[in-house]
């Protein structure tokens, strides 16, 4: 479509042309686009309509390829526009919500199902999807009676393999309920996006496996050479600007590494958006004399990112990191010297990627501009504190994301960047399993957020962070002021839950039930507060627990299908109390071993009975036995 014919549309439709001084910037850089993009987004085409019609009619699509090389901005900017009116999710990631305390996060809720989940409701306040499965998600916020298909995106999909898990085996959890989710109602249609280094982990979990077929699988190449001349050209007709004959053959020649048919989309925005922001003051079309210097502007890119990566990694030791990378450039080592965040950083940064065989590599065509670059030339961007501790935790550098916390509470002047420092420092503490200094940190953050206006439900998630951690550590009145003070603030259901267990740790069965009756009545997440009310009725009302158990089937936890069993089993149900019985392993809590103790107990078998009450009561798990609950597990034991 030519320059003409495009002001004529715009003109018909009654839409006016961006100018060139208009503010609007036709690349993004190595930003990724957005779904607002589509409009500058060019050179995909056939791949976007490919990678449409395959998520459209399959339950599992992968879409795969290196690192960089565009795959979220063809979902966002080439895919959802041709969606239209299908009940399309928004982008779903595992980065954990960034207005969370990581403390909030209830113990039976997968750290990575959690986060994808928020990230798929983002209007959402995230407290009330904790204690939901991802099969519970879709059915209680999405379900269609007319049966229609929910067509979700799991963006990023290697930090699964990569982001901080709980358990060494944290990311098999959420392929497990992926795949329950997709066995499932309302139809599930998931797009996966994943770097190609990770794939693998990916095809080998049996449950996603079943719903793979060799028709799941696309990936992403860099461009070739004419979808390269249209990503250059067609984005500044927007601005009514155009290239002269011949110069984006020569800017997309010049991008060429070594004589290769393909482009790396990175390196042609950052060449594009300099020539842009070379030439955004003319309004004639750009020409040979405006063509900036390729080399130079990825070696300033080298330079600048190797030079910020230092800074945050390597205290600023530029040459240190430079000697480090020169081998990998010159000698081909694999990077093994290179230490993982250092190589994790540059892959990010767009400096490295990981090729064949798992070996880390620069692409070919920033070789030249890196080995004749002079470091030091490119003045970094000032730290961003906060992005660089929230990339740490994300990533399970807890030390390194506390020292960086440390930094920014002393260069942090008072207001809403000191408190969301402290509430950083809180979640590298309670990571860190330092209870007590993430209690303060909250504490301050709670404090400062509540001199702001509008803040009630921010100071009420510290409030309940801190009571969770009280109930984890056994100090459960002290646990019940704060929850109490966090509920007057801002009575969300997944609150009131969490004191009604508070309150049910000491005994005050009658009270608890009081507040999920409250977190039922507000109608917000009603599957986790019936499930909880029928846990803690189980053992003293078990005809209302079962009741309660069976309006939020199929039983996804293993503390629900406990409590279930034993309720079936003082109910008389002994053989169906059995048989539902949750599979055990190392990880299980001390309540759930108990419950499954007890249906032993009623089972006849007591050496096994006994032998469970002593795992429960050596449970190393963060919330222990609660006092009248220790006395049960010593009766089995003894008999």
């Amino acid at each position: 479509m030519t320059n003409d014919v495009l002001v004529r549309l715009h003109l018909r439709a009654g839409v006016a042309m961006p100018s060139s001084g208009s503010g609007f910037e036709p690349y993004v850089g190595l930003s990724a686009y957005r779904r607002e993009d589509a409009t500058r987004f060019f050179g995909r085409e056939a791949e976007a309509a490919a990678l449409a019609h395959l998520w459209r009619n399959h339950r599992v699509t992968i879409l795969h390829g290196p690192s960089g090389v565009g795959k979220t901005s063809l979902v966002t900017a080439g895919v959802l526009p041709l969606l239209a009116g299908s009940d399309v999710l928004p982008l779903g990631s595992v980065r954990r919500p960034s207005v969370l305390p990581a403390a909030a996060i209830l113990d039976d809720s997968d750290p990575h199902a959690f986060a994808l989940m928020s990230s798929w409701s983002p209007h959402e306040h995230p407290l009330r999807l904790s204690g939901l499965t991802i099969s519970t998600y879709l059915r209680w916020h999405h379900w269609n009676p007319d049966g229609g298909t929910v067509m979700a995106v799991f963006d990023h999909a290697e930090e699964l393999f990569t982001a901080h898990r709980r358990h060494p085996d944290g990311h098999i959890h959420l392929l497990d309920q992926l795949s329950d989710a997709l066995s499932g109602d309302p139809p599930l249609h998931l797009l996966i996006v994943i770097a190609d280094e990770h794939l693998e982990p990916l095809q080998r979990h049996e449950g996603m496996r079943t719903h793979m077929t060799s028709e799941s699988f696309i990936r992403l190449e860099p461009f070739a050479v004419d979808a390269a001349l249209e990503a250059c050209r067609r984005p500044l007709v927007s601005c009514g600007r155009d290239l002269a004959p011949g110069v984006a053959e020569k800017l997309v020649d010049e991008l060429r590494a070594d004589r290769s048919t393909t482009v790396e989309p990175a390196h042609l925005q950052l060449v594009c958006e300099a020539l842009w922001k070379s030439t955004n003051e003319k309004d004639t079309p750009i020409g040979d004399a405006d063509l900036v210097d390729v080399d130079k502007v990825l070696a300033d890119h080298c330079d600048r990112t190797i030079q910020e990566v230092a800074r945050d990694l390597l205290d600023g030791d530029v040459d240190q990191l430079v000697a480090l990378l020169r081998p990998i450039v010159t000698n081909g080592t694999d990077g093994e010297d290179l230490p993982p965040r250092v190589a994790q950083a540059l892959t990010r940064g767009r400096i490295l990627r990981r090729g064949e065989k798992g070996r880390y590599e620069m692409p070919a065509r920033l070789v030249g501009p890196f080995l004749s670059t002079s470091f030091g030339r490119q003045q970094p961007e000032p730290p961003n504190h906060v992005s660089t501790i929230e990339a740490a935790l994300q990533r399970g550098w807890f030390e390194f994301a506390a020292k960086q916390a440390e930094r920014a509470l002393r260069n942090s002047a008072d207001g809403r960047s000191r408190a969301r420092a402290e509430s950083l420092a809180g979640d590298a503490a309670y990571l860190l399993d330092d209870f007590d200094g993430a209690i303060a940190h909250y504490r301050e953050a709670a404090m400062m957020y509540a001199t702001m206006r509008g803040t009630d439900r921010i100071v009420a998630t510290f409030l309940a962070a801190i009571g969770r951690i009280l109930v984890d550590q056994g100090a459960y009145q002290e646990a019940i002021r704060e929850l109490r003070a966090a509920v007057k603030r801002s009575p969300e259901p997944v609150i009131l839950t969490e004191l009604a267990w508070a309150l049910w740790y000491i005994g005050h069965e009658s009270g608890a039930v009081d507040m999920l009756d409250a977190a039922l009545r507000s109608g917000n997440n009603p599957a986790e507060a019936l499930r909880v009310r029928g846990e803690i009725l189980s053992d003293i009302a078990p005809q209302s627990a079962l009741r309660d158990l069976d309006r939020v089937r199929p039983h996804e936890l293993a503390s629900t299908r406990a409590a279930y069993a034993l309720a079936l089993a003082l109910s008389g149900d002994v053989v169906a109390a059995v048989r539902a019985l949750p599979r055990l392993d190392a990880d299980s809590d001390a309540t759930t071993l108990l419950r499954t103790a007890r249906v032993m107990k009623k089972a006849g078998q007591d050496l096994e009975a006994a032998r469970l009450a002593r795992r429960a009561q050596q449970s190393a798990s963060r919330k222990p036995l609660p006092p009248r609950l220790t006395a049960q597990a010593e009766l089995l034991i003894a008999t």
